[in-house]
């Protein structure tokens, strides 16, 4: 399934001819999180709470340059690094692995919000007809289980999703005084919840290791490198996940934007209008129509559109690669299933999850524990991370004191606030 080998470019042109991992991880990232968390974030505390959607970017973006760095370093994906780490055999692997397969429940909430755009651009289809047309879609897309059709498509829809995105922006006519006045850092009374979420779900959650399969998949740095490749795909590496990383606190900032504008004076009170998550993308196109037009309504929901859908493709194809690994690391027989099969394996049973709650009453209570889940193990996975850098990588290629600070800091910092918010999810649910 993957490329042959390439070695690392080295003029600026070339390199950009080579980015696409990093542009697939931002279509997987940049999904109901963007679109539904920060908008009613802004409505409820307006710019001030900016920062922390940029110290969620800077996190993962550091932890993405580390997976990067380690694949690279050793020609291993991140999974067979996990079944490295000392304790009961593979257990981390397979606790990614539960995560990542179970995750697929909440993928049916975003194709139902696919739906919910393609219904009111086309209502001549049900909400739940719309979605089970884009899950054959994305299932049709990944069959092949090829790696191109897939970063082609992240190309096409982030490019649509950017110019929607940011013409319904220009739409409202911000004032960048205005702006650059009220990012001014601040904890507003009340956020606490807010502000986790912000950590947890902005530029994405666990989704952020896929990087580690999608570069391989790529060509790069397949095999063990040399210190001098090392180099040279080091810095096609910081190109590519700059560029991702850059796009995702784009449209984080944008949708804020876009919140405080159009939600934090719509109520009845003059008050902020928070509408319930599912009815996010309804309520912020019908307000659009109201303040810029219907044209601006239209290119909106195309915008959301295919926000939604990049997020399922980029996810159910990057866990399906994910979980393939996983399964040949603690099954060592299924290694005679070939790759492509396996990969189609997983890819069709996400899907089969997918439909199977299109129709269902959705389990509120698995799909938010799930969500409360990831972003504690998002932060024993940059500790494990740290720990692999010192067992598996020589002196010269491992990170330099920057790299640590940050991920040690930011951690910390996820580790205490999500694991007080999942005690909180455990014992409110149950």
């Amino acid at each position: 399934m993957s490329e042959a080998h390439i070695s690392p470019p080295k003029t600026f042109g070339s390199k950009l001819k080579l980015i696409g991992p990093g542009i697939i991880l931002a279509a997987a990232a940049i999904g109901s999180g963007e679109l539904i968390l920060t908008p009613r974030a802004g409505a409820l505390f307006g710019l001030s709470i900016a920062w922390i959607i940029l110290v969620s970017v800077v996190y993962k973006l550091f932890l993405t340059l580390g997976l990067a760095r380690y694949t690279i370093a050793t020609g291993e994906d991140i999974f067979v690094g996990f079944s490295h780490i000392p304790g009961p055999r593979y257990w981390f692997v397979w606790v990614m692995g539960v995560i990542y397969l179970f995750g697929a429940v909440g993928y049916s909430g975003i194709s139902l919000a696919c739906g919910s755009a393609l219904y009111a651009l086309f209502p001549s289809l049900s909400m739940v007809q719309w979605a089970v047309i884009v899950v054959i879609l994305a299932y049709v897309l990944l069959l092949s289980g090829s790696y191109r059709p897939v970063e082609k498509a992240a190309f096409v829809l982030s490019f649509v999703l950017i110019v929607g995105v940011l013409y319904s922006l220009a739409a409202l006519h911000p004032d960048i005084v205005w702006f650059f006045k009220g990012v001014a850092p601040k904890l507003p009374s009340g956020s606490g919840q807010t502000a986790v979420s912000l950590l947890g779900w902005t530029a994405g959650g666990t989704s952020t290791l896929i990087y580690s399969f999608w570069i391989l998949e790529k060509g790069i740095g397949r095999g063990k490198s040399e210190e001098k490749d090392f180099k040279g795909w080091l810095s096609f590496i910081r190109l590519d996940t700059g560029i991702s990383y850059f796009l995702m606190i784009l449209i984080s900032f944008a949708f804020l934007v876009i919140g405080v504008l159009v939600l934090s004076t719509a109520g009845t009170d003059g008050g902020p209008l928070i509408p319930a998550r599912e009815e996010t993308t309804s309520v912020l196109s019908r307000l659009l129509t109201v303040a810029a037009g219907p044209k601006t309504k239209f290119i909106f929901l195309v915008a959301a559109l295919a926000i939604l859908y990049s997020t399922v493709i980029g996810l159910v194809d990057g866990k399906s690669r994910a979980l393939r690994s996983a399964t040949k690391i603690i099954f060592p027989k299924s290694k005679k299933i070939s790759d492509i099969n396996m990969y189609r394996l997983y890819a069709t049973l996400m899907c089969l999850i997918i439909f199977a709650f299109l129709f269902t009453k959705r389990p509120v209570v698995l799909i938010v524990l799930i969500s409360a889940v990831e972003a504690p193990v998002l932060s024993i996975s940059a500790i494990m991370l740290i720990y692999l850098m010192h067992k598996k990588l020589p002196r010269p290629m491992r990170p330099g004191l920057l790299w640590y600070v940050v991920i040690i800091s930011g951690t910390i910092l996820y580790l205490v606030l999500s694991s007080v918010v999942l005690a909180k999810t455990v014992f409110g649910q149950f």
